[in-house]
């Protein structure tokens, strides 16, 4: 009852939401999938529109992923390959995406798109003058930069490092198992409280 109650207050305090979550996560999430697919309607609710889930390496079953109907669902492999989980488009595919990106380091991702500007500086259909941040963001593999990343552990992530350099970062010390709706809404609570300076 005081749990239930607390969630409550906590809702209604919550005014500044992030439009991107990204997860750093391992093979625990798959483990406690049914915890998983609680946290995606926990953001549906609080209209979290994207979120990036991270795993270390690309030995990941993901098919599992793709009851999740009403996602846009991409998976981006190591060597920067990208593709959409097959399914049919449910009431929110275009509104909510879901990135599952399996052992490609944000390093990578950097580089991968420097040599594709390369490639077109090369056969001269870019000027190296015309490259600023905008050209570079243009061939990154996820656009958005996430709002709040969530992780176990003090680690820095390795994932998006060109995305999240203004991003909040909510060090958790829980296991999928034991993350409560409580425990997500003090991850929002937090990101509320932080005034985002922007490099500023």
């Amino acid at each position: 009852m005081l749990r239930r109650l607390y969630a409550t207050i906590l809702e209604k305090n919550l005014k500044v939401l992030p439009k991107h979550i990204m997860i750093v996560a391992n093979e625990d999430l798959i483990n406690n999938f049914e915890k998983f697919l609680e946290f995606m309607e926990w953001c549906r609710k609080f209209d979290v529109n994207e979120i990036t889930i991270c795993f270390p390496d690309n030995n990941v079953d993901y098919s599992r992923f793709d009851c999740l109907r009403d996602f846009k669902i991409r998976v981006i492999k190591k060597g920067g390959v990208s593709e959409s989980l097959k399914g049919e488009s449910g009431r929110d595919s275009d509104k909510h995406k879901l990135n599952l990106i399996l052992g490609y380091k944000g390093r990578e991702e950097i580089v991968d798109a420097v040599k594709k500007l390369a490639m077109l500086v090369e056969a001269g259909k870019l000027k190296p003058e015309e490259v600023d941040e905008e050209t570079i963001e243009k061939y990154l593999v996820v656009k958005s930069p996430p709002d709040l990343i969530i992780k176990a552990g003090e680690e820095i992530p390795e994932f998006l490092t060109w995305q999240s350099i203004y991003s909040e970062l909510y060090f958790i010390d829980l296991d999928w198992k034991s993350f409560r709706y409580i425990d997500f809404l003090r991850c929002l609570r937090d990101y509320q409280r932080r005034e985002r300076r922007y490099g500023r």
